[in-house]
């Protein structure tokens, strides 16, 4: 490889790693107020304001939201439900995962858990998700996720671990994204 080369393709890495990382975090101190209200100290009245103003404020948060992801400080009892890992220890949720949930919940809202493994979203994928799609409003990014979703429970037809119920459960979903439904 040629030394040009070589710069060319570093270039490339780094133009393409920086597209899908977060770029600068929403500096509003709102969001930042609001992310650290969800913490173990907080009481209820509190988170549930916290909730409120992150979900009021739609997409403009999850830049904020996005950035604390990794956020291991203990979340509130109030705001999230214990997790279960998978040795059954209960484990206490995270801001992080908070913050995830927040996201997931704007964009696909909360489903049986039976059906939860069609999630278009991921912690894994959210942030790439996320800024690959920015520009887009809340209601486009519901019915994208919602078709992401559909398209996976339809691609098990013909196999033993298709389910017509999740099917029908995804077309309703998509159908209420598409109205522009928020109530979920």
């Amino acid at each position: 490889m040629t030394p040009r080369t070589f710069i060319l393709s570093i270039a490339v890495c780094l133009i393409a790693s920086s597209s899908i990382c977060p770029q600068t975090p929403q500096k509003d101190g709102a969001y930042e107020a609001a992310i650290a209200s969800l913490a173990e100290s907080s009481d209820a009245q509190r988170v549930s304001k916290a909730i409120a103003t992150l979900e009021t404020a739609g997409t403009k948060a999850f830049p904020a939201l996005l950035a604390h992801l990794n956020d291991a400080t203990t979340a509130s009892k109030d705001f999230q439900r214990a997790v279960q890992d998978i040795y059954g220890n209960v484990t206490s949720p995270t801001i992080g995962q908070a913050c995830f949930d927040l996201i997931q919940g704007q964009i696909e809202g909360n489903w049986p858990k039976g059906l939860r493994q069609y999630y278009a979203l991921s912690p894994t994928n959210i942030v790439s998700w996320w800024y690959a799609r920015k520009e887009k409003s809340l209601k486009d990014l519901r019915i994208e996720a919602a078709m992401v979703s559909l398209t996976r429970a339809r691609r098990r037809r013909g196999t033993s671990r298709y389910d017509r119920e999740a099917v029908r459960f995804l077309e309703r979903h998509l159908l209420e994204a598409r109205a522009g439904r928020n109530d979920w």
